[in-house]
């Protein structure tokens, strides 16, 4: 075999192999992060739609309140501030908001859940930050109903809204006949997602928020 042809057979040989190589790495990788997005989308997405819509939700969860189903968006009910403005969430600092549905004049048993909500607030210390508290009544209060409830509450928003048109709104939920006083826990979406009463305790409207401030977005 001369030097010429011998040279020539092992560029042909060089060039098989390097045809016969493995593809670039480029592509399985891409491949790769594909599925690791999809494989924390996918479950999210899925919860997202079991939880706004109640479809294959759970009948034994973990949570400490009622469960809204389906979560309702606070957008479709018309709250007005103290001097008589819309109340626009979501036009606001995202937060987890307790909507506190009272009678008219939050006496007694109002009072109470006022109270239990007030502390649960205090308790979680510098996260307290993302959470609010708003008062409902179907009515504004009167000057000194005001007065006393606001030196008690001094974060507390008051606000009022048609009670008939918030039944309507809650009508076709698992809770059409809401209970008055109720607390509504909203999420940073502006959807109501559980309800707690007097039946509940702080500790256990506490176990419920902690968890929910741990596993969502803080802005």
């Amino acid at each position: 075999m001369t030097e010429q042809t011998q040279i020539e057979s092992e560029v042909q040989t060089d060039s098989r192999q390097e045809s016969s190589s493995p593809a670039p790495r480029g592509g399985l990788s891409r491949l790769a992060g594909m599925s690791v997005v999809a494989s924390v989308a996918l479950p999210m997405l899925a919860a997202y739609i079991i939880f706004y819509t109640g479809v294959g939700m759970p009948t034994d969860t973990v949570n400490q309140g009622e469960l809204l189903t389906p979560a309702q968006d606070l957008a479709e009910i018309n709250l007005l501030a103290d001097d008589g403005n819309a109340v626009d969430l979501a036009a606001q600092e995202p937060k987890w908001r307790y909507l506190i549905v009272a009678g008219e004049n939050c006496a007694g048993e109002c009072e109470k859940l006022l109270y239990t909500t007030r502390q649960v607030h205090i308790r979680l210390g510098e996260k307290s930050l993302r959470v609010e508290r708003l008062l409902v009544t179907g009515a504004p209060l009167t000057e000194l109903r005001h007065s006393i409830l606001a030196d008690q509450h001094p974060k507390l928003r008051f606000t009022t809204t048609d009670q008939k048109k918030l039944d309507e709104w809650l009508a076709d939920s698992d809770h059409a006949e809401l209970k008055r006083p109720s607390a509504l826990l909203v999420d940073q979406q502006g959807y109501a997602m559980m309800v707690y009463d007097n039946t509940h305790n702080g500790n256990q409207l506490l176990k419920d928020i902690k968890r929910l401030l741990k596993y969502s977005y803080e802005k």
